[in-house]
């Protein structure tokens, strides 16, 4: 029964992200300007994530490669779009709006792009070294 309701729960799971998948695909056209993003993507995916890892796990007794795989797979996109909605329905301001819908939205399809393809290597690199 419990391996029948994770089975269950991993195939919603799935469905959830493939709607969330969808749905950002269906708003890229609100995507005012790529002109920001030039540097934006980089910077929270190269500086900002990985050095927040690094300084969240500090102590912790954490491998550096471990941190390196987590600060460039990290947490998915769904958050982002939460967050989004939040800030978009609790007053930010109508000219600043446009912008950060951009680079969310942006970031996000870079996120499932850039990390989709690299995740299949990553983790089998990171499986063999685990062997090891």
């Amino acid at each position: 029964m419990t391996r029948a309701v994770l089975g269950f729960n991993e195939q919603l799971e799935r469905i959830a992200e493939l709607g969330m998948v969808m749905t950002v695909g269906a708003l890229l056209p609100a995507v005012g300007s790529f002109a920001m993003m030039w540097w934006f993507v980089p910077l929270v995916f190269l500086v900002v994530r990985p050095a927040s890892i690094v300084l969240g796990m500090a102590g912790a007794g954490v491998p550096m490669y471990k941190q390196v795989l987590m600060g460039w797979l990290g947490i998915r996109g769904i958050g982002s779009i939460y967050y989004l909605m939040f800030a978009l329905n609790h007053g930010i301001a109508a000219s600043f709006a446009s912008d950060l819908v951009s680079l969310t939205l942006g970031t996000v399809t870079a996120s499932i792009i850039g990390h989709g393809i690299t995740v299949q290597p990553l983790m089998s690199w990171y499986e063999r070294h685990q062997l090891k």
